[in-house]
């Protein structure tokens, strides 16, 4: 089933901005988005349980919250508005938005998979990092358990049910406590990003600059005085879109990008209706089909 997106909804799995014109598909058949939202935004801590196939959570999690989350879940949209109601800006006059997306909560990740070694894990925690950051909760503890195949298998391995339990009390040690205020309790080291506490790095320059490939944070690598290289990151980075500074910062670059692109849409319309005209065979999908069932 392929379902228009909740009303009010941007479904970013569609792949335009248009999707949140859509409304909502009154006829389609009933799911459970809707109350998963719901729940989720109700929340005081949300934790994330998930098994690892080709190095990530699998493709229906990723679906869920490209269709319930992604902007329209962002505390930072719901902040420029707040303040800038109460700045008395005429813009933000008649925008609403819900008040749930500014609530304090926490969240904490779990990933498991049948390999014994980290490489088949590389994109599982900051795959999930990037579904729960819109929300702007604090990520207190996350962990990776290896050697997890069949259905039940983790029960051979109490200590990663000692684990999973201790995950769960540092999530709910921290819960109610506003944003700056909780505190990351999960694994760590010299080397992680200070705002997601994973060790993800792209070279962004030839001047030793660095990136957090999970979260935007950046930084330098430097030589240790043991002669080992390590990473000193920015202290309070721009960059990052877990901090709310991060999240601002994306969301008027957005808005303003939006601004200039839609001021040059028209001198674009005759080339960009003869692309759309163009013909592209296809493979016929039965969910596009508009026969009747028999």
């Amino acid at each position: 089933m392929n379902p228009k997106p909740l009303e009010g909804q941007l479904d970013i799995s569609l792949g335009t901005i248009d999707s949140m014109k859509a409304g909502n598909d009154h006829d389609s058949a009933p799911d459970d988005r809707k109350t998963v939202l719901n729940a989720i935004l109700d929340a005081d801590a949300i934790i994330i349980s998930t098994p690892t196939y080709s190095h990530q959570p699998p493709g229906v999690i990723k679906a869920l919250f490209d269709q319930i989350g992604g902007p329209y879940v962002d505390a930072s949209f719901a902040e420029l508005v707040r303040q800038g109601q109460a700045a008395g800006d005429p813009k933000f006059v008649n925008m609403k938005f819900d008040p749930t997306l500014q609530k304090s909560r926490v969240a904490g990740f779990m990933a498991i998979g049948g390999s014994r070694t980290p490489d088949q894990f590389t994109m599982a925690l900051p795959s999930l990092h990037a579904l729960v950051y819109p929300m702007h909760a604090k990520f207190v503890d996350q962990f990776i358990g290896q050697r997890v195949a069949a259905r039940g298998a983790i029960l051979l391995q109490p200590e990663l049910m000692e684990r999973a339990r201790q995950l769960g009390q540092n999530n709910v040690s921290q819960m109610g406590k506003h944003f700056d205020d909780a505190q990351y309790l999960g694994p760590k080291d010299e080397s992680s990003c200070p705002n997601c506490h994973l060790t993800k790095v792209e070279i962004l320059s030839k001047d030793k600059s660095i990136g957090c490939i999970t979260c935007g944070t950046r930084g330098k690598m430097v030589i240790l005085p043991n002669q080992e290289i390590g990473f000193d990151w920015e202290e309070n980075s721009i960059w990052s879109c877990i901090t709310m500074e991060g999240k601002l910062k994306h969301s008027k670059e957005i808005g303003a990008c939006g601004m200039e692109e839609q001021q040059k849409l028209k001198s674009i319309e005759e080339e960009k209706h003869a692309w759309l005209d163009l013909h592209i065979p296809k493979v016929p999908l039965p969910s596009e089909s508009t026969s009747p069932k028999l």
